[in-house]
């Protein structure tokens, strides 16, 4: 008996259908290889020598401490430079570089004898775009930041990144490590204390090696190594349709991205470690074997992560109070005290200022003066001002 031949299900009008969908696929994927452009060659640093002594003045033991600011965020950057006068009388607050994102911001930031720094090339806009969560534009200021990173490092200065969004209790100099092994130390961006749950299993991570890490406080030596880094960042987001699935599902701006990039098998957690993460919780999470399928770069970067604690972010702030107050009385009984607050929650529902201001931690007054003399911390009887705040609810449920 023969074997019956398979016939199709598709109809003759149907495979007649079907020929000129299939060649026009064809030919518009064909048309994006073509038309779409390579990827960008390796950024060139354009530093000027002014610039470069610029730099050479104002580093503190090789680190620059930049804050990036546009004149929008301007009454931010009055309070960062407020509350260090505040805490940390003694901090030579000259020595902070304004990267000025708008000519504006520049102008004013001159016209008060700070040191700037101002990139024309690079794309800024001058309003808040943070005021009511993030813009297209406030995302595109922040695809810059790469490019910015490169140049400054490819100086051989390191860099000690503070978002104008942050207040200080004390010197953020403490974030610096140049120990053997530390390429950078980040704060975190986890929305959950590592106390109550696994640093390594958090849902917002992109892999199990690396904790959430935030762009917007960090100190990072500078190498070919952390160059490399930010070259690769900028790779994916230029990268066109070759990394757009990339961008679309996982990497998509450089905070995630960066998440992406330490989890990627190049980057590796190195001690101290902060409270919640333990050496056995580290030991064996990280391949030394070169020749994975991680490549090359497999460990290459040594990764600090600060205290929660004493450098907290807006997220754990403002939506886990409670745990945040008990960790911080912990905190202090260790003999130990807070560093710093960033303000870096989302805000479709409360501002950064509202909250600021309602929290205690609004420095300036109505006419964005300094004050200097009001809500001082008196550590002996143990008055924090956010014990004050029982009547706000700032649950994560109500917000």
């Amino acid at each position: 008996m023969s074997t019956p031949r398979y016939r199709s299900t598709f109809s003759p009008f149907k495979r007649t259908l079907l020929r000129p969908i299939l060649l026009t696929l064809f030919l518009a994927f064909l048309l994006l290889i073509l038309t779409d452009r390579h990827p960008d060659p390796p950024r060139v640093p354009e530093i000027n020598e002014s610039t470069k002594r610029q730099f050479a003045a104002h580093a503190i033991n090789n680190t620059l401490i930049i804050v990036p600011v546009n004149e929008g965020m301007l009454d931010w950057a009055d309070n960062l430079l407020c509350s260090l006068h505040r805490h940390i009388p003694t901090f030579d607050t000259r020595k902070i570089i304004f990267w000025a994102l708008d000519t504006k911001a520049q102008n004013i930031l001159d016209g008060r004898g700070h040191a700037t720094y101002h990139d024309p090339t690079l794309f800024g806009v001058s309003t808040n775009e943070n005021l009511h969560y993030d813009t297209a534009a406030y995302k595109r200021m922040m695809k810059e930041r790469p490019k910015f990173f490169i140049d400054v490092l490819s100086t051989g200065y390191d860099i000690l990144m503070l978002d104008a969004d942050t207040i200080f209790f004390q010197s953020p100099l403490h974030f610096r490590d140049d120990r053997p092994g530390v390429d950078a130390v980040f704060s975190s961006d986890a929305r959950e204390f590592y106390q109550v749950q696994d640093a390594f299993r958090d849902w917002w991570r992109r892999g199990d090696k690396m904790p959430p890490v935030c762009n917007g406080i960090f100190w990072m030596r500078a190498s070919e190594k952390t160059v490399r880094l930010w070259q690769k960042m900028l790779d994916v987001l230029n990268g066109g349709w070759r990394t757009s699935i990339y961008r679309l599902l996982a990497f998509q701006d450089d905070q995630r991205g960066m998440d992406c990039l330490l989890n990627d098998g190049r980057a590796k957690l190195v001690g101290p470690f902060p409270e919640g993460i333990s050496e056995d919780m580290v030991a064996g999470r990280y391949s030394t074997t070169p020749g994975t399928k991680m490549g090359k770069h497999t460990g290459e970067l040594g990764i600090r992560l600060l205290d929660q604690t004493s450098v907290v972010n807006g997220h754990l702030l403002k939506n886990r109070r409670d745990q945040y107050e008990i960790l911080l009385e912990e905190l202090r009984a260790r003999g130990e005290d807070r560093i710093s607050v960033h303000f870096n929650w989302g805000t479709t529902e409360m501002t950064k200022l509202e909250g600021a201001r309602k929290m205690g931690l609004w420095f300036l007054d109505d006419q964005g003066k300094c004050v200097l003399d009001r809500w001082n911390e008196d550590r002996e009887e143990g008055v924090d001002k956010m014990n004050e705040m029982d009547e706000l609810d700032l649950s994560a449920e109500s917000i």
